[in-house]
């Protein structure tokens, strides 16, 4: 548990690193989206605003692809720009470019588009709840024993419901491309987290029309949480466009409003559950789940999402006659993305919900409830992959110590009795597969490159990108510290698809887990050819070597096989887990909901560097009790969002103390820790709520108004 300091801890502070709007180019111009206003309609006409000459502005249309008119994702449904039907507020329909970037928005503001409207869907519920208006493939988790339930078992059915969440990263979407008409090649600056998805989005768009796409992320990437996967893809493709026909670089940065309006957000859920619990021995014996995703108005990334949400819907806990089902649901929104927890946070918010409306219809501790039914050794996944460790069990139990959970349940206990204000304490788990699903990370086969130079400073090549989670730090602590390599010799490269070979996207709790324990192998593998004891003193003395280049492919556990037609075998290799107890106040008077405490306590294997991990720990923890407390757009329509003003962020006011511990350290490998403190955090202000108040809400998040009406109904 070395605290290595991150490399660009200085040069961020003294402004030195440069993000994607500090970097200028000769001649550069400047673009911006123009995108529908309207939710589902035809475009009937684009009137432009009079007193500008047209001639100086650089516009493209669909019309003006050279490729193809459709973004690659794992659904390749999506259009980079639509000349006819518009099916979300947000889509574009034109990108604009001009040397003035005041006079640019000027123009696009006052750009005017008529259109047909047609009927749309635009609310959540609307959306999910008719079953009619599914799209795309269903998957189904079918472990049912075909046993009728026992008719004295206790019987619950509940239905949960979780919003949009915005990633509020710090830096908008931003993109720069520069056309290199002489060699053919359109290179791309990018903040964003898959150079590679960049680089096959780029060549798409632009066909045969160029040679080669080369990506090369900004020093600085302000932020990702997942919103910088698939939106940059569209976004550098419209940026690409617009070089080519101009002949000039050309820098997109979305304006702050038009980042919220239009790119993806975590996906809505509605998530119904039935159980049917043994009263004598308190085990949930069958579970139905219906899990849906408003995925928006195309599917994208959402099966993927779609997939990882159902194989974690059932939260840790063993139930032998299980049926999951998985549905994406159509809305005439922008399609919903990745973010941090990719589909697990919905999952978690409502089984551990459920857990406690059971344990409070049986009159049963919910701690004592969950050690009842929690994974133990012995016990499967309902894929059938075999639980080989009680960590989940000694998180929850270690959780409960340190909090104090059974004092303070007894001392809140009191105090409610004799106060309107109301103090509570609620308990959550969780856990987190790492890497891509199933067979995911086989097919991936990602390759990372390792140059050591004549004065033996190690330059790594890698893929993923450092978007301030300190990555680019602890990939190279995980390669130095094995050879013990002097760290100011060993420097992670900024990744360019010319240059990095495809080590696979930072996504998935996997840079860490897949790429970091890929270079540990590799810095012994390199130590054991080169047969040295010291790097650089070997170099010294066999300089005739150097610079020299060395190479390795990802090789899959052979015990990883999953089908992925019947969702049956090892989903994931390795899982992080989790558990949280979080204390509140709640306010009668103003029905608000105050954070006191928040404890975590997390498996995540072999920690590299212990302030890097506390700081992803904490920022996730607080991302998962504000999805729980406050995030969600205010305004009915999704396209009426006009900034942080109608979006509530947590400030450091609302700011509880936060504990994390990290357990079972001594593991042989770093597993993945970026989304699961995301995963949990949210259920349990749910749980606390209902501790202090006895009251349950079945809709996130708890904010004072949801609070109110509720009490209203009672």
């Amino acid at each position: 548990m070395k605290c290595v300091r991150k490399f660009d801890a200085r040069p961020k502070l003294d402004g030195s690193w440069k993000f994607i709007d500090d970097y200028s180019y000769p001649e550069m111009i400047h673009g911006q989206l123009l995108y529908s206003k309207c939710h589902h309609g035809y475009i009937k006409k684009i009137n432009f605003p009079e007193n500008y000459d047209l001639s100086e502005f650089t516009i493209v249309s669909s019309k003006d692809i050279p490729g193809e008119n459709i973004v690659p994702e794992p659904v390749c449904d999506q259009p980079f720009m639509m000349d006819k039907e518009v099916m979300h507020y947000g889509q574009g329909i034109l990108g604009i470019a001009h040397p003035d970037r005041k006079l640019l928005l000027k123009f696009i503001k006052e750009t005017k588009i008529e259109y047909e409207e047609l009927p749309a869907i635009t609310d959540i519920k609307e959306c999910l709840n008719n079953p009619d208006n599914v799209f795309g493939r269903e998957l189904t988790i079918d472990h049912r024993t075909g046993k009728k339930p026992d008719p004295h078992w206790d019987h619950h059915h509940k239905i949960y419901y979780t919003p949009h969440q915005e990633q509020a990263y710090l830096e908008p979407q931003g993109m720069i491309a520069v056309w290199q008409p002489k060699d053919k090649i359109m290179f791309v600056r990018a903040t964003c987290q898959c150079p590679f998805f960049v680089k096959e989005g780029v060549e798409a768009i632009m066909g045969d029309s160029i040679k080669e796409a080369i990506i090369e992320t900004s020093e600085g990437i302000g932020g990702a949480f997942g919103g910088k996967e698939d939106f940059p893809s569209l976004l550098a493709g419209i940026t690409s466009l617009l070089s080519y026909k101009s002949g000039k670089p050309v820098k997109i940065v979305l304006e702050r409003e038009d980042d919220i309006r239009i790119t993806t957000k975590r996906h809505p859920s509605r998530i119904e559950i039935e159980t049917w619990t043994d009263p004598e021995a308190k085990k949930i014996m069958k579970i139905d789940i219906d899990y849906r995703l408003d995925a928006g108005a195309y599917q994208t990334l959402s099966p993927v999402v779609l997939a990882r949400g159902v194989l974690h819907s059932i939260s840790g806990y063993s139930i032998p006659d299980t049926f999951i089902r998985g549905r994406l649901f159509r809305s005439n929104t922008p399609s919903n993305g990745a973010f941090r927890g990719f589909g697990a946070p919905q999952a978690f918010a409502a089984m551990e919900a459920h857990i406690d409306e059971i344990a409070a219809g049986m009159n049963i501790n919910p701690y004592k409830f969950r050690k009842k039914n929690i994974f133990k050794i012995g016990d499967e996944f309902p894929t059938t992959q075999p639980i080989l460790e009680n960590h989940l069990s000694d998180c929850l139990e270690r959780v409960i110590e340190k909090s104090n959970y059974f004092q303070k349940l007894e001392e809140f206990k009191e105090w409610n009795k004799t106060h309107k204000d109301k103090k509570g304490i609620g308990i959550s788990i969780g856990y987190h597969g790492g890497g891509y699903t199933g067979n995911g990370e086989k097919v991936l086969n990602s390759e990372v490159k390792v140059v050591i130079e004549k004065d033996a400073t190690v330059k790594i090549f890698v893929a993923n990108t450092d978007m301030g989670q300190g990555a680019h730090t602890t990939l190279a602590q995980m390669f130095f510290e094995a050879i013990d390599h002097p760290r100011e010799k060993c420097l992670v490269q900024l990744p360019n698809t010319s240059k990095t070979p495809n080590s696979g996207p930072t996504v998935a709790s996997r840079t860490i887990y897949i790429i970091g324990n890929l270079l540990r192998k590799f810095a012994f593998k390199i130590k054991d050819e080169l047969e040295f004891e010291n790097l650089e003193e070997y170099v010294t003395s066999n300089q005739n070597e150097f610079p020299r280049e060395f190479r390795m492919n990802f090789v899959q556990d052979p015990s990883v096989v999953f089908d992925d037609e019947n969702y049956v075998g090892v989903a994931y290799k390795d899982y992080s887990w989790a558990a949280c107890v979080t204390e509140i106040y709640f306010l009668a008077d103003t029905y608000q909901i105050e954070l006191t405490k928040s404890w975590n306590v997390m498996d995540i294997g072999k920690v590299v560097n212990q302030k890097i991990a506390t700081g992803q720990a904490e920022g996730g923890v607080l991302q998962g009790l504000a999805y729980g407390l406050c995030e969600f757009f205010y305004k009915s329509g999704y396209g009426r969002m006009h900034g942080f003003t109608d979006y509530a962020l947590p400030t450091t006011l609302d700011l509880p103390e936060i504990d994390v511990e990290f357990i079972h350290t001594d593991s042989p490998i770093a597993k993945g820790l970026g989304e699961i403190p995301m995963d949990f955090p949210a259920p349990s202000v749910r749980n606390a709520f209902h501790n202090a108040t006895g009251i349950f809400i079945d809709e996130y998040p708890l904010v004072p108004e949801r609070i109110f009406k509720h009490l209203k109904k009672i």
